[in-house]
């Protein structure tokens, strides 16, 4: 079992492995806290809020969360600044630690997940993330020829994850989930449902009469 001692930044997103993440750090307490990963391994852990705040308050965290890179810092003023990170590995939470302005955790890195033989489920998943993801740029006036997207199942299954429009504790489900056809199994139902409700939005719409409509780019987000 490894485990280590890393600075926690509570927020109401759930970041896999793989996922970039933006952030403008602008809190005094994340400010410190940004300033000791870049002078150590430039690395903090993520967890989705339980409950409590993201910015001000106090926040309690889940227990399973990510291992967050800081790839580029970029400063502002006032000791602001910006981000660009990635997500690597999942964690569990062990031990909290309230002895500075931000939290600290002891926690337990995860094993690499082994998914075994997952037969055709893979393909599957692959085939209708590729046409979700295509439907959703169409309805932002966009275009993909081709979606490319991970043969490895388990980074699949995290850029799925990712991408879908599931509710964060949806999300925080599918990052808890120890397997990877089980996580892959969730998210195909999640995208045959998504890929019906565009159907039926298709066919709604084509038998209204034409009329101008504008279309708000952030309701069809896959972020």
């Amino acid at each position: 079992m490894e485990t280590r001692r890393i600075p926690l930044f509570p927020l109401n997103v759930v970041l896999f492995p793989g996922m970039v993440l933006p952030l403008h750090i602008f809190e005094p307490r994340y400010q410190a806290m940004i300033h000791l990963c870049l002078e150590g391994d430039r690395t903090f852990g993520v967890c989705l809020i339980r409950s409590g705040d993201e910015v001000g308050g106090p926040a309690d965290p889940y227990s399973v969360g990510t291992t967050c890179e800081i790839i580029e810092a970029a400063p502002l003023e006032e000791g602001r600044m910006n981000l660009a990170t990635i997500g690597r590995r999942r964690f569990r939470v062990r031990r909290l630690f309230h002895e500075q302005p931000f939290l600290e955790a002891e926690v337990e890195l995860l094993p690499a997940e082994a998914p075994g033989d997952l037969g055709n489920l893979s393909e599957q998943v692959r085939a209708a993330a590729g046409v979700y993801i295509q439907a959703v740029l169409a309805l932002r006036g966009e275009s993909a020829e081709a979606v490319e997207l991970p043969d490895d199942p388990v980074s699949l299954s995290h850029l799925v994850g990712a991408v879908l429009p599931a509710s964060l504790p949806l999300r925080q489900e599918l990052l808890e989930t120890e397997s990877t056809e089980r996580r892959l199994e969730l998210e195909l139902e999640l995208l045959q449902r998504e890929l019906e409700q565009l159907a039926e939005a298709s066919r709604i719409s084509a038998r209204q009469p034409a009329r101008p409509m504008r279309l708000d780019p952030d309701r069809f987000s896959p972020n």
